[in-house]
């Protein structure tokens, strides 16, 4: 008997892999609707970005604007990895749609009340979640999960110890991870794993299906930006794994652990500390930390999910 596909909701900061990560949660997922935050870019631009993909993918889900800024400091931006407006050097069509509302955290609650089996997968700063928990500290004992793109186990990719998610807003990350519930980390450590590269690009190119270009278009972007940044011949499409982390969590492997936000540090702000000691109470391993994954077979489902809509 066919598994229904699991009920998803995508809080984002679009972003060239946040645009691919949603292709991929609209193929795999019952996408049941998308919320924005301030990251990449601005919430200008993740917003727009968000409703773009959904227009341009022909996805039948609302976006709802959330967060505009951290909690507690100034927006910080990746225009150096994602472009100006956070599509990289494409040129968007006229946006045709409009926002559902500009309460993301309203939306999220909501959902959770009334989506059964609701997975929250965030891939972006956790402004939104974390605002969430806030308001709702039930909110995780109506979600089947909340799955993570961001940290990681051993260094970082905006300074030397954090990645940019938690780096972007750390004290949003740490409410998270201390009342999140039932949490996946999918960080660096896997991510860097999945490289995608040109023949992934012409795969995408040949489909001739204007979503299918439009990754094209996005990963070529990413793909040269890895190269002028990192020396690498291929691009993580770092949020996608997140997704199939749950639609396809098979093909990862971890364990749970203690994970804790770093808040002070002068040269580790945002770093996750994931206790690797091995000696510590089960109650507090608070998070299942993805370490390793199928490369070649996520590739493959990022490539299908990204010819696959409209």
């Amino acid at each position: 008997m066919p598994v229904a596909p699991v009920p998803m909701l995508v809080d984002c900061d679009p972003g060239l892999d946040d645009a691919i990560a949603l292709l991929t949660a609209a193929h795999f997922a019952d996408l049941v609707g998308i919320t924005t935050v301030d990251g990449n870019v601005g919430i200008d631009h993740t917003t727009r970005n968000a409703l773009a993909v959904a227009q341009i993918a022909g996805l039948d889900v609302a976006v709802h604007r959330g967060a505009s800024r951290p909690l507690t400091d100034q927006s910080r931006g990746a225009r150096h990895v994602h472009g100006a407006t956070g599509l990289g050097s494409v040129e968007l069509p006229a946006i045709t749609r409009s926002v559902e509302s500009e309460d993301a955290v309203g939306f999220i609650l909501e959902s959770s009340h009334r989506v059964n089996g609701l997975h929250l997968v965030a891939v972006g700063p956790l402004t939104n979640v974390a605002e969430a928990l806030q308001q709702d500290a039930s909110l995780p004992e109506r979600l089947s999960g909340l799955t993570i793109m961001g940290g990681a186990a051993n260094g970082g990719n905006v300074t030397a110890a954090a990645e940019f998610n938690i780096w972007a807003d750390p004290e949003a990350a740490d409410i998270v991870f201390r009342l999140g519930g039932d949490i996946t980390m999918v960080g660096l450590d896997v991510t860097q794993q999945v490289l995608l590269g040109p023949a992934q690009v012409d795969q995408m190119r040949t489909a001739r299906k204007p979503a299918a270009d439009l990754a094209a278009e996005l990963l070529d972007y990413a793909i040269d930006r890895s190269s002028e940044l990192r020396g690498w011949t291929g691009a993580p499409i770092h949020d996608a794994c997140a997704v199939l982390a749950v639609t396809h969590p098979q093909l990862f492997h971890g364990k749970r652990q203690p994970v804790s936000i770093e808040l002070t540090g002068t040269h580790t702000r945002g770093m996750t500390v994931v206790d690797d000691r091995g000696s510590y109470a089960d109650s507090d391993a608070n998070v299942r930390v993805l370490r390793t994954a199928d490369a070649d077979a996520l590739i493959e489902l990022i490539v299908e999910a990204a010819t696959a809509v409209q």
